[in-house]
Formats: C-alpha cells, sequence, structure tokens
C-alpha cells in the first residue's frame, strides 16, 4: 500500500507541475460535453448560478489572444473575473462564484491599523486554469486611497497583495471599484484600505526634522544585510551595457529558490539530505536575472544554476513534451515525505503545466518552491 501512495502522491505533484500540452490555435470550434455541443465562450461572459465555467468551456478559450470576462452580481455588488486566454494551456473547471462576507470585517478592520474600509469576500476552491484579476464594484464610496487584500488569521492581518481602487459619485450615493490579481483561492478574504494623505504628511513633518548629515551616513551603511544561513545563498548579478552607442534592449526577470517548509517537517526528511538545507530555507535568494526573449522558466532555472553552481536534475517527457524539476540542491520529490517535491509559481500564480512550457516576459517574478503537503503548505493546493 505504501508504494501505492507513493505513485498516486507522484502524479499529483507531476501532473500539477508538468500539467498536459494542449492546442494553441486560435478560432477553436465548440466542444462536445457528454455528447453535446459546448458553445464557445465570448470576450464577455455571464457566470452562472452555480459558478462554474466548465473544463469544456474554459478548453474553447484556450490559448487564444485577447483577454476574456466572466461576470457575476450579489445584494450590493458586482463583480468581473479577466482571464488572459493565451495562458490557458492546461483547461480546469473554474468556481467563479464570489460571496460577500462581512461577519467579522471590523475586526479586520482594527487589526489593519484601523482601516476605514474594507469587505469580506469567500472566493471557491479550485486551481486557477490561468493568471486572472477580479474587479468588485459596492455601492459605497469608500474615503481611502490605499487598500490591500488579505487574510485574517489569529486576530492579526496577513497581507497578499495590493488592490487599485477607484471611486465615483457623492459619498451618498457613489461607487467603489476594486480590483486585483487573484494569487490564492478556497477561503476567506478582506479588502481593506483607508486614506493615506494624512499619515504621508505626519511623515514628511518628521522627514523634515532629520539632519541630513545622518541620512548621508545610513546611506553609506548600505542596504539590509541578508539572513545568515547555509547552502547556495547567492545573487546573480547580470551586466549592465555599456553606455552610449546602439544598445540592445536588456531583459530581466527576478528568481529565487527556497525550502523553508522543510523546516517545519525536519522529521519527515531523510536524513542523508539534512545537509542540503540551509539554515533559513534559501538556496538562492531572489536575484534579478538577464533571459533572451522566448527562454521559458526552465532555461532560466537551468542557466541561472549553472552560474551558481547548484544542482538541478530534470527529465524530459516526450508524452507531455515538457520538462519536470525532480530536484535542487540535492534536494528531491519525496525526500520529506510522500507529498514532497518542487512547484514554481511566476507573479503569485502557480502553473498548472510544465515550466519548460511557460516563456518568460520582462519583470517577471519567478519562485522554486519546495513543498511538503502536495502545495497547500506554500499556497499552491486547493483549501
Amino acid at each position: 500500500m505504501k508504494w501505492i501512495k507513493k505513485a498516486a502522491a507522484y502524479m499529483f505533484i507531476f501532473l500539477f507541475c508538468l500539467g498536459f500540452s494542449g492546442c494553441s490555435s486560435e478560432n477553436i470550434p465548440d466542444k462536445a460535453e457528454n455528447g453535446v455541443n459546448v458553445e464557445a465562450l465570448q470576450e464577455v461572459n455571464e457566470i452562472p448560478a452555480d459558478g462554474i465555467i466548465t473544463e469544456e468551456q474554459m478548453a474553447t478559450i484556450e490559448g487564444r489572444e485577447g483577454y476574456f470576462k466572466f461576470t457575476g452580481s450579489g445584494e450590493g455588488f458586482c463583480y468581473v473575473w479577466t482571464y488572459n486566454g493565451k495562458m490557458i494551456k492546461n483547461p480546469q473547471a473554474q468556481n467563479l462564484k464570489v460571496t460577500l462576507d462581512n461577519k467579522n470585517i471590523d475586526a479586520v478592520k482594527a487589526a489593519a491599523n484601523d482601516a476605514s474600509a474594507g469587505i469580506g469576500i469567500k472566493l471557491e476552491s479550485m486551481h486557477m486554469a490561468a493568471p486572472a484579476s477580479l474587479e468588485i464594484t459596492i455601492e459605497e464610496k469608500w474615503d481611502a486611497d490605499t487598500v490591500i487584500c488579505c487574510k485574517y488569521m489569529d486576530n492579526k492581518v496577513y497581507k497578499i497583495n495590493d488592490v487599485d481602487i477607484v471611486t465615483s459619485g457623492t459619498d451618498d450615493q457613489g461607487k467603489t471599484v476594486l480590483t486585483f490579481n487573484v494569487l490564492e483561492t478556497g477561503d476567506m478574504y478582506y479588502l481593506v484600505g483607508g486614506n493615506s494623505k494624512a499619515a504621508e504628511n505626519k511623515d514628511e513633518s518628521k522627514d523634515d526634522e532629520k539632519d541630513k548629515s545622518s541620512d548621508i551616513s545610513q546611506n553609506d551603511e548600505g542596504s539590509e544585510s541578508e539572513p545568515e544561513g547555509s547552502g547556495n545563498q547567492e545573487t546573480v548579478q547580470s551586466e549592465q551595457p555599456v553606455s552610449g552607442g546602439n544598445q540592445e534592449t536588456v531583459h530581466t526577470c527576478t528568481i529565487s529558490i527556497e525550502c523553508s517548509t522543510i523546516l517545519n517537517n525536519w522529521d519527515d526528511l531523510d536524513q542523508s539530505k539534512a545537509e542540503f538545507v540551509p539554515a533559513n530555507g534559501w538556496i538562492l535568494y531572489p536575484s534579478e536575472v538577464e533571459f533572451t526573449p522566448g527562454d521559458t522558466v526552465f532555461d532560466v532555472l537551468k542557466s541561472v544554476c549553472a552560474q551558481t553552481g547548484i544542482h538541478m536534475s530534470s527529465r524530459y517527457t516526450p508524452m507531455y513534451g515538457s520538462y519536470y524539476i525532480e530536484g535542487i540542491n540535492q534536494l528531491y520529490e519525496f525526500d520529506c515525505g510522500q507529498n514532497s517535491g518542487w512547484m514554481y509559481r511566476v507573479n503569485g500564480w502557480y502553473p498548472n503545466y510544465g515550466c519548460s512550457s511557460y516563456e518568460v516576459s520582462d519583470g517577471d517574478n519567478i519562485e522554486w518552491r519546495y513543498t511538503c503537503d502536495l502545495g497547500v503548505d506554500v499556497g499552491g493546493g486547493v483549501y
């Protein structure tokens, strides 16, 4: 039975990180679902009552150019999900239902430095088929210019990402539009904000009181030092082009490698691998590197590991047309439990296809993370 569980866990991580290769041709025809043709999704689509957009429906926009919107509404609010069709390479069913729940909002606002405004939303569990943004419009004008998306646990607020805010109308009859990139689902999330102008004015008055010489001294001391630890904790420095002449455009992204989840599951670790686990979990600190247009996440990882001397093991699977990362820094899948292995995310999203199928863009933030629980412990699983 142990080998059966191990095989099942292996297949989950393998398929989640590798994904299935999909058709990327445009003008995809309607597809059949249980013998019935599925109508292709349009640029704007209404979300059904149960919130489900089926796998077959998502397949009709797989790899297509352009953005596809899904609209829904509830009491006192409406919302719009937006997907980039080109990023969909392994279609999966999406549950796009959004529910407003303000039961704990007063406590959350208090914990968020007494935020002046906020709402609670529930996002249903799903593996996202592609990066998506969510726009929520509420029938109320917020007195806020700074908003964050966060989670509330143990009476503390944990920020996930920033939220764009646009307000219109009067205080009595106004609207607030909140837009943010969805980085995870399957839990309660809170959008809380306040007016930062008063705080900025206070900070500016304090800055005026500082002695200029102390600022110079602080700059001479350099930036904040990185935490100590073992392992290949290097940063990769990109060479800057010489100024003057016809300069070629330099394309850069950021990449990091970490295995901090192992520190919380030390008893499950194959102790022969203990020496390869840095004391703080960082194998490679976030590093800005150059890449060539057309390079994939796999290409960037392979190049960085070669430059820094970090071990990397991969294999190509013809069936799926992609590379799968077996091990980094001598840490392999199943080295810390039957649900462990490497996953990657780009700009906060865990792609559901292989790293050699994800083409890198300027400014991308690539993170390689070791999971001990099929992605749940790194925000890549379904809650």
